[in-house]
């Protein structure tokens, strides 16, 4: 109590009271008639104890830990369906027996189950057999617009957000004038390259803060599910 007594006068300051109260957290244990007499002044002009007041906000902190856990319980089941989806995707893929069927499943299965507006892939390589599907996804080694996409395909991370104009009329020709979001994952093997974009209508669905961990996992499969179709260098 030397303490109070010590901090007791007219230089008192706030933040004497403060670390008093937090250098002897019992206080109130050993007074209880002063947190009793303790009033608060409230918002809406009443007065409340300091102990409602305390209960308040402890209300208050633990609804909010409620929703944060409600949220990452949330965000963890996603997740989980996420993975399933992508894991019955790629073992769909896997039984494709040609580059049509592989291409033909992917634009099907991501528009359906992932609730996509577009889909498109383009290699930057030569198809391995001239009697094979040569579709608009084998885009060739040497087009210009391969530069457009060097960055991504080098770095190996997929990123999201809006595309570039010049991407987007790329991969998607006419086709891709409603699309507010996308994401582009690179794709690439010996001596080549490629992306796989998966763009929506909503610009929301694909933002630039959003995790690409198991879209990354769906390019290094389906990278390795086309590379028998690919001259590699």
């Amino acid at each position: 109590m030397s303490n109070a007594k010590e901090s007791d006068g007219p230089n008192l300051k706030a933040e004497d009271v403060s670390e008093f109260l937090l250098c002897n957290p019992d206080y109130f244990i050993a007074n209880p008639e002063v947190l009793t007499a303790i009033q608060v002044p409230h918002v809406t002009g009443e007065a409340v104890s300091l102990v409602e007041k305390q209960l308040s906000l402890l209300r208050e902190q633990n609804s909010q830990a409620q929703k944060q856990l409600h949220d990452l319980i949330e965000i963890a089941r996603q997740n989980e369906e996420l993975a399933r989806r992508m894991h019955l995707l790629s073992l769909t893929l896997m039984d494709a027996a040609e580059p049509r069927d592989i291409f033909t499943t992917l634009y099907e299965d991501l528009k359906e189950n992932f609730k996509v507006n577009h889909v498109s892939v383009r290699l930057f390589a030569k198809p391995a057999f001239v009697d094979t599907y040569a579709g608009p996804e084998f885009a060739g080694p040497d087009i210009p617009e391969k530069g457009l996409f060097d960055s991504i395909i080098n770095k190996r991370i997929p990123i999201s957000g809006r595309l570039k104009r010049q991407q987007q009329v790329f991969l998607f020709d006419d086709d891709g004038d409603d699309i507010a979001s996308a994401v582009i994952v690179p794709l690439h093997g010996k001596g080549w390259g490629g992306v796989l974009s998966i763009a929506s209508k909503d610009s929301n669905r694909f933002t630039e803060s959003m995790g690409v961990e198991l879209l990354a996992n769906l390019g290094e499969i389906l990278s390795f599910i086309v590379k028998p179709w690919i001259v590699e260098s």
